[in-house]
């Protein structure tokens, strides 16, 4: 019977497959859900909540456009992904950025984070809980409550159940394992309420520099609840499948 570690090992060697052949004989980032820019529902989230200064983590960067554009506003950010390939495009847009723009790229894996605990006040997740939903929705919750501040925010996009391209599986243990797992509002609630207020669920879009028209998705924005940091620890300690 495999265990919940020779899942998360199967993930992050997928898509170190998946990168490597993308990016073979070419420097482009193909994603259907790739942009080049900051979509504008995250710019105008930070504008509308008056976040002019905050450490962000960017959640499955990929070759890193959304956490170059966020630092490029100013911002303190780190983009994790598990996918050496990827962290490398992400790694090579730096060298033309200005020396004063705080960005960091580092290898590390939602469901088994090794960063270090409440130190950030905005994580934006831009695709990498539908891809990993399926594998452990209780180890996420339960890195995501560590790595974030008290007072921080979770800015969370997935793919919407009104969005029909896109769909596939893939097989892990002779189980079919949906890629990416699609959400509707009553889903985001069950997984999330327990842990979260959801303070906004809206419908949006994976802005998109590849294909037209842009795959539907789902924008929430997620806080703590005031008594969860406390139940943190026990959380992760009894986090599984």
């Amino acid at each position: 019977m495999s265990s919940l570690q020779d899942f998360i090992k199967w993930n992050e060697e997928k898509w170190e497959s998946k990168n490597q052949q993308m990016y073979q004989g070419r420097s482009a980032n193909r994603w259907p859900w790739f942009s080049e820019e900051l979509d504008p529902d995250i710019s105008d989230f930070l504008k509308v909540h008056g976040i002019h200064s905050a450490k962000i983590l960017d959640l499955g960067t990929c070759s890193g456009s959304q956490a170059i554009a966020l630092a490029k506003m100013g911002y303190q950010v780190v983009g994790s992904d598990i996918s050496q390939t990827a962290l490398a495009q992400a790694k090579n847009k730096t060298k033309t950025l200005p020396w004063q723009t705080q960005v960091e790229f580092v290898l590390d894996d939602v469901l088994d984070s090794r960063l270090a605990p409440a130190q950030f006040d905005l994580i934006l997740d831009r695709g990498c809980f539908h891809s990993v939903c399926c594998i452990s929705t209780k180890k996420y919750i339960a890195n995501v409550l560590k790595l974030l501040k008290a007072d921080g925010k979770v800015l969370l996009k997935t793919m919407s159940l009104q969005e029909r391209r896109f769909s596939d599986y893939d097989i892990f243990a002779g189980q079919k394992i949906p890629m990416p797992y699609r959400f509707d509002d009553e889903i985001l609630h069950n997984v999330f309420a327990e842990h979260f207020h959801i303070e906004k669920i809206t419908d949006s879009y994976f802005y998109s520099s590849v294909i037209k028209p842009p795959a539907q998705a789902k924008l929430v924005v997620l806080s703590k609840k005031p008594d969860v940091s406390s139940q943190d620890k026990a959380v992760c300690e009894t986090a599984s499948i």
